[in-house]
């Protein structure tokens, strides 16, 4: 059984870089509904921000509500930037 420090280093490590199900970490299979339950309430809160940034930028761009043509105007303006930053290393 983990302890209680185990499990708070588990959750800020697994915060930190999200990209396996935090319930599903070997040695900890005790606490599967605590860290299930732990991973669903993050992803909501990341959720929630998320959503509320892209209803941010609709309104900025004047198009309140249009989360879909901020996502995608946010996708175009990350590629640019990742080709900025290409052609900078050249």
């Amino acid at each position: 059984m983990a302890t209680e420090a185990e499990i708070t280093e588990l959750k800020k490590n697994w915060k930190r870089d999200p990209c396996w199900d935090i319930y599903d970490t070997e040695g900890f299979e005790e606490h599967r509904e605590e860290l299930e339950t732990y991973q669903k309430e993050q992803e909501l809160i990341w959720e929630t921000h998320r959503r509320h940034k892209l209803k941010q930028k609709a309104e900025r761009m004047g198009v309140p509500g249009n989360l879909v043509l901020a996502r995608y105007i946010e996708g175009l303006e990350t590629t640019i930037i990742k080709l900025r930053e290409d052609i900078d290393k050249k």
